[in-house]
Protein backbone atom coordinates (compact mmCIF):
# COMPACT_ATOMS: atom_id res chain seq x y z
CA UNK A 1 0.00 0.00 0.00
CA UNK A 2 1.09 3.55 -0.37
CA UNK A 3 2.00 5.77 2.44
CA UNK A 4 -0.98 7.47 3.81
CA UNK A 5 0.84 11.23 2.62
CA UNK A 6 0.93 9.59 -0.79
CA UNK A 7 -2.92 8.75 -0.74
CA UNK A 8 -3.77 12.23 0.27
CA UNK A 9 -1.78 13.61 -2.65
CA UNK A 10 -3.34 10.99 -4.92
CA UNK A 11 -6.49 11.93 -4.04
CA UNK A 12 -5.96 15.56 -4.83
CA UNK A 13 -4.51 14.96 -7.95
CA UNK A 14 -7.79 13.14 -9.42
CA UNK A 15 -9.90 15.82 -8.01
CA UNK A 16 -7.90 18.65 -9.38
CA UNK A 17 -7.52 16.76 -13.22
CA UNK A 18 -11.56 16.69 -13.15
CA UNK A 19 -11.51 12.90 -13.61
CA UNK A 20 -14.68 11.87 -11.51
CA UNK A 21 -14.20 8.46 -12.18
CA UNK A 22 -11.02 8.11 -10.57
CA UNK A 23 -11.63 10.27 -7.32
CA UNK A 24 -14.68 8.51 -6.70
CA UNK A 25 -12.52 5.43 -6.69
CA UNK A 26 -10.49 5.91 -4.16
CA UNK A 27 -13.40 6.01 -1.60
CA UNK A 28 -14.33 2.77 -0.06
CA UNK A 29 -17.88 1.34 -1.13
CA UNK A 30 -19.05 2.31 2.29
CA UNK A 31 -17.23 5.21 2.59
CA UNK A 32 -18.69 8.23 4.13
CA UNK A 33 -17.86 11.81 2.89
CA UNK A 34 -19.45 14.80 4.95
CA UNK A 35 -18.55 18.66 3.54
CA UNK A 36 -20.27 21.62 4.65
CA UNK A 37 -23.80 22.26 2.51
CA UNK A 38 -24.62 18.64 2.10
CA UNK A 39 -26.05 15.56 3.52
CA UNK A 40 -23.71 13.24 4.94
CA UNK A 41 -22.69 10.73 1.43
CA UNK A 42 -22.16 7.29 1.49
CA UNK A 43 -21.03 4.66 -0.89
CA UNK A 44 -22.81 5.44 -4.46
CA UNK A 45 -23.84 9.25 -3.34
CA UNK A 46 -20.21 10.35 -3.36
CA UNK A 47 -20.07 8.94 -6.73
CA UNK A 48 -22.61 10.99 -8.00
CA UNK A 49 -21.22 13.89 -6.23
CA UNK A 50 -18.25 13.91 -8.08
CA UNK A 51 -20.17 13.20 -11.46
CA UNK A 52 -22.09 15.83 -11.01
CA UNK A 53 -23.34 17.29 -8.15
CA UNK A 54 -19.86 19.25 -7.44
CA UNK A 55 -20.42 22.55 -7.97
CA UNK A 56 -16.86 22.77 -9.26
CA UNK A 57 -16.21 23.50 -12.17
CA UNK A 58 -12.11 23.01 -12.42
CA UNK A 59 -9.48 24.10 -10.43
CA UNK A 60 -6.29 23.16 -8.02
CA UNK A 61 -5.92 22.49 -4.76
CA UNK A 62 -2.28 24.26 -3.50
CA UNK A 63 -1.39 22.30 -0.27
CA UNK A 64 0.20 23.65 2.86
CA UNK A 65 0.43 20.92 5.08
CA UNK A 66 -0.44 17.27 5.13
CA UNK A 67 -0.45 15.62 8.92
CA UNK A 68 -0.21 12.08 9.36
CA UNK A 69 -1.26 9.92 12.02
CA UNK A 70 -1.20 5.71 11.36
CA UNK A 71 -3.82 5.59 9.09
CA UNK A 72 -5.53 8.97 9.36
CA UNK A 73 -4.53 12.30 7.60
CA UNK A 74 -5.49 16.21 7.68
CA UNK A 75 -4.56 18.26 5.25
CA UNK A 76 -4.97 22.25 4.48
CA UNK A 77 -4.28 24.39 1.50
CA UNK A 78 -6.33 26.93 -0.41
CA UNK A 79 -8.26 25.90 -3.34
CA UNK A 80 -8.66 28.33 -6.22
CA UNK A 81 -10.89 27.36 -9.25
CA UNK A 82 -14.16 28.08 -10.97
CA UNK A 83 -17.76 26.95 -10.35
CA UNK A 84 -20.03 25.96 -12.47
CA UNK A 85 -21.86 29.59 -12.45
CA UNK A 86 -18.58 30.75 -13.66
CA UNK A 87 -17.85 32.56 -10.65
CA UNK A 88 -14.26 32.55 -9.68
CA UNK A 89 -13.50 31.42 -6.06
CA UNK A 90 -10.14 31.02 -3.62
CA UNK A 91 -10.77 29.34 -0.60
CA UNK A 92 -8.40 28.04 2.39
CA UNK A 93 -9.95 24.26 3.23
CA UNK A 94 -8.90 21.53 5.84
CA UNK A 95 -9.44 17.70 5.23
CA UNK A 96 -9.78 14.86 7.44
CA UNK A 97 -9.51 11.66 5.91
CA UNK A 98 -9.53 7.90 7.25
CA UNK A 99 -7.56 4.98 5.08
CA UNK A 100 -9.21 1.27 5.60
CA UNK A 101 -6.29 -1.28 4.99
CA UNK A 102 -6.83 -1.39 1.06
CA UNK A 103 -5.70 2.16 1.19
CA UNK A 104 -9.74 3.89 0.11
CA UNK A 105 -10.73 6.77 1.84
CA UNK A 106 -13.11 5.31 4.59
CA UNK A 107 -14.08 8.91 5.89
CA UNK A 108 -13.33 12.17 4.37
CA UNK A 109 -14.24 15.30 6.57
CA UNK A 110 -14.05 19.25 4.32
CA UNK A 111 -14.34 22.23 6.30
CA UNK A 112 -14.00 25.86 4.23
CA UNK A 113 -12.72 28.94 5.60
CA UNK A 114 -15.80 31.08 5.28
CA UNK A 115 -17.64 33.23 7.64
CA UNK A 116 -20.89 31.34 8.35
CA UNK A 117 -21.30 32.32 12.05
Amino acid sequence: MNSVTELVKRYYSTVDAGNAGATSALFAADGHYDRPGYPTMVGQQITDFYHGERVIESGAHSLTEILVDGDRASSRGVFTGLLKDGTETSVGFADFFLFDTEGLIAERTTYFYQAAV
